[in-house]
Order: C-alpha cells, then sequence, then structure tokens
C-alpha cells in the first residue's frame, strides 16, 4: 500500500491536453501560459500522440513556418505509455525513461484514457533520495560536455544548436575565460515564439537567465536536489571553484543516480540501522516500563509490608464505592488492628515488630481469593481490606479465617491473653449511593472494631 502510494504522488494529474486539430502556434501559446513542457492530444478520449518542447526547438529550428500546421502534422504519435494498473514502482518508470531516452510518459487507466502523466521532475517533487544522493559528488555524474553558445549568437542560432545535440538547453560563456554568463532553455524558445520575437535579431546575452546559480564538482547530489527545489529548474551549471565551466548535471542524472542495486544497497544498511536502533529503543522501553512499575510501587506500596497503602487505599475505596453505587451492589469493609502491637514493640523491639507486621499482611492476603479484594495497611499497627459485591455474610466468613489463619502464626506475645498474637476486627457492609460517602462506611467498621477490642480482642464484630 505504501509503494501504491508512493507511485500515485508521481503521477502528474493536471495535463494541458488539446485536439489534433488545433494549430501549432495556439497550443504553444498554451505551453506557454501552463508552463508545462508538452501537450497530450487527445481524441475522442484516447491518448493520440504528444508534442513536446523539443519538437518546438526542433521545428523551430529548420525554420519551417508554424502559422499553418496543426497539432496532428508534428505531434509524435507512437507515444510510449503504461497503464496505471502496470505500474508497480518507481523504478519501473525510470527505467523506462532510460531505455526510450524521454522525459514524458503519460499514463492510462484500463479504458486507455488518459490518467495523468510522469516526467523526473514529478518524481523529483515526491522523492526524497536523501540518504541516496547525500554522499554521492556532482563530479560523480556531471556532464562535462556541455554544449555553449556567445553572448553575440541570435536565439535562431541557438535553437538550431539545440536541436541538433537533441539537448534542452545552452549555457551562454564568456570565450576569453570560460565563465558561464547565463543559459537559455526549451523554455525560454517556447515563451519567445508565443510571445512573437525574431529568433533572427535577438542575441543570447538579451533573453538568457542571468546570473547563474551554480554548484561545483565536490558538492553532494543532495545539494542540488534541494537547490533544483528551491529553484524550480531542471538543470544547474557546475562551475570549477575559480568560475569556469565545468559541466553540467539534470534532474535525469539524478533520476539515474536511483537505480534498483543502489536504492537495496542503501536499504539495507537503513534496515540494519532501524534494527539496532529498535532494539536499543526496546530495552529503553524495558527500563521505562520498569521505572514506572517501581514509581508505581512506590506510589501505591507500603514498603514494609508489600500490601497496598493508606494512599492508594483511599483511591481504590472511592473508585469502587463510586462503582458499586451504580451497579446497587454491597460493599464490605473489615478493620483489622493487631491486639496490644505498643506492648509487642516494648517487649520484643521494633526489628520484630516490624516482621509481625509483614506476617500478618502475608497472611490476610492469603486468605482474599479475589482480584478485586484489597488488602491496605491503613496505620500503624492497622490493616484495612475491601472486599467489593460482597454481602455481610460473605465478610464474616472471611473474617473467621483470618482470625483462624492469625493465630496458625503462633507468633509469641507474652502480654497477650492467650500468648501469641491476635488481631480484632471489625466488619462493616452497605450498598453505596450516590449521594452518601465512602466515610460512612469507614465509620461503621470502626465502631465494631472498637467493639470488638472491648469485648475481650481475638474477635470480630459484624455491625447489623
Amino acid at each position: 500500500m505504501q509503494m501504491q502510494t508512493a507511485v500515485e504522488a508521481i503521477v502528474q494529474s493536471s495535463l494541458l491536453t488539446l485536439s489534433p486539430s488545433t494549430s501549432v502556434t495556439e497550443a504553444i501559446a498554451a505551453m506557454n501560459e501552463a508552463r508545462t513542457s508538452c501537450v497530450l492530444v487527445v481524441d475522442n478520449q484516447k491518448l493520440a500522440g504528444i508534442l513536446t518542447e523539443r519538437d518546438v526547438v526542433k521545428v523551430i529550428s529548420s525554420g519551417r513556418s508554424l502559422e499553418k500546421l496543426t497539432l496532428a502534422d508534428l505531434m509524435t504519435q507512437t507515444v510510449i505509455s503504461l497503464k496505471s494498473s502496470e505500474i508497480d514502482n518507481i523504478f519501473t518508470v525510470s527505467e523506462l525513461f532510460n531505455r526510450y531516452r524521454i522525459r514524458h510518459l503519460p499514463i492510462l487507466d484500463d479504458r486507455d484514457r488518459l490518467w495523468g502523466i510522469i516526467t523526473p521532475q514529478s518524481i523529483r517533487n515526491v522523492l526524497k533520495p536523501e540518504y541516496l544522493l547525500r554522499y554521492i559528488q556532482v563530479a560523480e555524474v556531471m556532464v562535462s560536455n556541455v554544449i555553449c553558445g556567445a553572448p553575440n549568437d541570435t536565439v535562431l542560432q541557438l535553437t538550431q544548436q539545440m536541436a541538433l545535440h537533441r539537448v534542452s538547453c545552452i549555457v551562454i560563456v564568456n570565450a576569453k575565460t570560460s565563465i558561464p554568463l547565463g543559459i537559455v532553455t526549451e523554455r525560454d524558445i517556447i515563451k519567445l515564439h508565443a510571445s512573437k520575437r525574431d529568433f533572427d535579431r535577438l542575441s543570447a546575452q538579451t533573453v538568457m537567465s542571468a546570473p547563474l546559480s551554480t554548484v561545483q564538482p565536490q558538492n553532494s547530489l543532495w545539494i542540488v536536489h534541494q537547490r533544483m527545489q528551491q529553484l524550480k529548474v531542471r538543470r544547474l551549471v557546475v562551475t570549477e571553484p575559480t568560475g569556469e565551466l565545468a559541466g553540467m548535471v539534470t534532474q535525469t542524472q539524478l533520476l539515474k543516480r536511483i537505480d534498483p542495486a543502489q536504492t537495496y544497497h542503501v536499504i539495507e544498511q537503513m534496515q540494519q540501522i532501524i534494527d539496532r536502533q529498535t532494539s536499543e529503543l526496546k530495552q529503553l522501553n524495558e527500563k521505562l516500563r520498569a521505572a514506572n512499575q517501581e514509581l508505581h510501587r512506590l506510589a501505591t506500596i507500603d514498603d514494609l509490608t508489600n500490601v497496598a497503602n493508606r494512599r492508594y487505599f483511599n483511591e481504590y475505596f472511592a473508585r469502587e464505592w463510586k462503582r458499586l453505587a451504580r451497579c446497587v451492589s454491597p460493599l464490605s469493609l473489615i478493620l483489622c488492628d493487631v491486639d496490644r502491637f505498643k506492648c509487642y514493640n516494648d517487649t520484643y523491639g521494633h526489628p520484630a515488630g516490624d516482621r509481625c507486621l509483614v506476617q500478618v499482611a502475608q497472611t490476610l492476603s492469603q486468605v482474599i481469593k479475589r482480584p478485586t479484594d484489597l488488602v491496605a495497611r491503613y496505620g500503624g499497627e492497622e490493616f484495612a481490606i475491601v472486599l467489593p459485591d460482597t454481602n455481610l455474610t460473605g465478610a464474616e466468613h472471611i473474617a473467621k479465617s483470618i482470625l483462624t489463619q492469625v493465630q496458625q502464626l503462633q507468633i509469641p506475645h507474652v502480654a497477650n491473653g492467650n500468648g501469641y498474637i491476635t488481631v480484632s476486627l471489625g466488619v462493616a457492609t452497605t450498598i453505596p449511593t450516590q449521594n452518601s460517602s465512602p466515610n460512612m462506611l469507614l465509620e461503621m467498621a470502626d465502631r465494631v472494631l472498637y467493639q470488638s477490642k472491648q469485648r475481650g480482642r481475638n474477635t470480630y464484630t459484624l455491625n447489623v
């Protein structure tokens, strides 16, 4: 899909089309106004021929009158063209340009109707061959044998030289210094003819484009490509550092460097770079993911017990409250307090107290089974267990399991009634509403937890 999109992008859909009966003078005027290098001749919606700037220059140089000629008389009837469905890639087009030495390739649809045209310029305008052109120097591709003219040569003489040598331009140079002064192109000839100028009386120096924008042999083709786009030209004169004419580089020569073999070599190198960068990016993403997980852990997990911290409890409890209010489903909360924990710390020391809290937290985490249930460290020795979609009966079952599992730890505590660590629990259940607050359930659980303490600890109390 990407290659097809690239191919479609190089097809120029803005076309100058005329009928075979159109006069050549009208066609030249239309070409000049549209600033296009060719006219596509269409008869009954079918491509009948093509007239290019080079064809016009050739007939003008012969001295033949154009007044009574029509496009049917002058057009090239055997036109090299392609159907849109036959364009596999840009290289197919470039190969046709080189094989037939053409600069215009009409594109037809499946019904042989004119669809668009591809030219070296339309390819260059779309293609961004930076990696292919950046390290190729102008000296490697430029044409050294440049057809030149003198400032006093007439436009007719220049036209005849263009036709004789089948070139698209003449470089005007100072004969003594070999320094290029300007350039006259096929487009200039079309423009001058459209304005009915006398070619035999016009001198090159009065019509040439000057001053010239030049490049040097050591410049890269990427610089040439950018300069051509900036100036909207199809060729650039090459000069030595001392200013003398060295050669010329055209957009056709740029395209010749974009051959499949070289492209695949560059693509292979680029693929290696991409693979390496992808691997590095993957490693960075893994490190970033690990760092984010660590940040999440630090933000939501209690450092000592490795269960949720108070901050995350508040967020999760509020979120579940809103969800269950929409679902009209029960939410249970168990507050768990380690009995006589201050005495335990005073007797066994704070390191032992920390180990005790870790064991209790692990036990609470083992009792709850569902991923939606949450164990959090609520305070110093106090834990909270959030039980979404759980009624009072279900919460009571979990409370009983907690008491049993903590007792089975058999953590010695001489100041406690049975000689071991125990916990007291407050169990509360409600169905949240949009107008009520989560604090209501917290207060209910805290109240019945206090009752468990009053009743002698190592027990649970239900809010009923």
